[in-house]
């Protein structure tokens, strides 16, 4: 028995699955440890439940997702209204380096999920399915991606990618915090951190003194709520605009490229002129957005397509395990300052490189908890670089990277 489920239906059903999902991730200590998201735990129950439907042949769904791409679209537009220049000008150096070694390592990521792919003669999309984009780009990213993979042959590539996403972030909980740990004590950076803070503090820059604009979505105004949501609907707009004339070039992008650059306009705009936007606001409603886009994407994984891949992808994530622990420990942590905030970074870039930006910020407040000693530099630096500025440039370098396999010229 097939279940029609037209656009409204399915989107009334996500929501009802992200709040059971909120309401277990509230109740199990470890979900919320490792930053498992409400709409991941909602969406794969359903999953299974479906596939078992599927599998006994008793029902199957037949989804009517034509609002993903709307919730998708709008949430992305979000982070191009965090892209303000002025704001990454503020960190200097370090958010140029940051994000060097984070490009680095998303190459590194896709180089290795292809090439093990291809010796388990598996399309080299799988392999790149699970790379940066389910890693360093997490649940929201793999979501939105994934299916490009699929529509050029990669059969299974967005079960996958959430799979692997999801194993990142259980991974980046887990690791992030011990590799901080054995960087300050085998290099004894707490007390070198201690003795050299007088030194220091007539020439190093004040992190402490830089600030980013709040925009905790736990608080907003209500009569900014509205500008908010006109502003995203405006970048949703021109945004498709500017994914209609890239599309036209022949290139593969995914249709959330031109929201982000349109947004990223915008904010730049209101920047040089000194206009206030309601961030707050745009957060919250970009939370709400990504919430109903995951849920809606994770509930229609066809888990029961992957079996035949399970060890191949278990190979590939436990490599992207090992590479990513050997990087941050010889390059990250050694071209960000050889210090107590590189190590402290090291545990954030293991953080969101691995799962994502609230994994970073939770191993990071674990760290310094720990030492009590805070890390402003790192506190700056790992939110810009891995909550957008990765982002930015992930879409560019994967759909190339994705295009030159098409292409056959990698």
């Amino acid at each position: 028995m097939v279940i029609e489920v037209n656009m409204i239906q399915t989107v009334a059903l996500g929501v009802i699955m992200f709040l059971i999902g909120e309401m277990i991730v509230c109740r199990i200590q470890w979900l919320q440890k490792y930053c498992i998201p409400a709409p991941v735990v909602g969406g794969l129950i359903f999953a299974i439940v479906h596939a078992l439907g599927v599998q006994s042949g008793v029902f199957a769904f037949d989804f009517n997702q034509t609002l993903k791409d709307f919730f998708m679209i709008g949430f992305f537009s979000t982070i191009g209204f965090m892209a303000s220049l002025r704001i990454v000008k503020q960190g200097g150096i370090a958010i140029i380096i940051m994000l060097f070694v984070s490009i680095v390592m998303l190459i590194i990521q896709n180089i290795w999920g292809v090439s093990m792919a291809r010796s388990f003669d598996l399309s080299p999309l799988i392999g790149l399915s699970a790379g940066s984009i389910s890693l360093m780009g997490g649940i929201g990213t793999a979501a939105a991606l994934a299916p490009i993979m699929e529509a050029n042959g990669a059969e299974g590539a967005l079960t996958i990618a959430v799979a692997s996403a999801t194993f990142g972030l259980v991974m980046g909980g887990l690791v992030s915090g011990p590799i901080a740990r054995y960087l300050i004590d085998k290099n004894d950076l707490h007390r070198k951190a201690i003795a050299g803070d007088s030194r220091r503090r007539n020439y190093q820059k004040c992190y402490a003194n830089l600030v980013i604009e709040d925009d905790d979505p736990e608080t907003i105004q209500t009569k900014d709520l509205s500008k908010g949501f006109f502003l995203i609907m405006i970048a949703m707009g021109v945004g498709s605009i500017i994914s209609l004339l890239i599309s036209k070039t022949g290139i593969v992008f995914p249709a959330y490229v031109g929201a982000i650059l349109a947004a990223a306009f915008i904010r730049n705009f209101a920047d040089s002129y000194r206009l206030t936007l309601p961030q707050r606001e745009i957060s919250a409603i970009g939370n709400v957005f990504l919430s109903i886009f995951l849920v809606m994407t994770i509930m229609s994984l066809e888990i029961w397509k992957i079996g035949g891949m399970a060890i191949p992808l278990l190979v590939i994530l436990l490599g992207q395990v090992i590479l990513l622990t050997l990087y941050t420990i010889v390059v990250v942590y050694n071209v960000t300052g050889r210090d107590y905030d590189s190590a402290v970074m090291s545990a954030g870039f293991y953080g969101y490189a691995m799962g994502a930006t609230p994994n970073a910020m939770a191993s990071m407040s674990a760290v310094v908890a720990k030492y009590r000693r805070p890390s402003p530099k790192a506190y700056f630096t790992i939110p810009i670089v891995g909550g957008f500025a990765i982002d930015l440039t992930m879409s560019i370098i994967v759909l190339g990277h994705m295009n030159l396999l098409i292409a056959g010229i990698l």
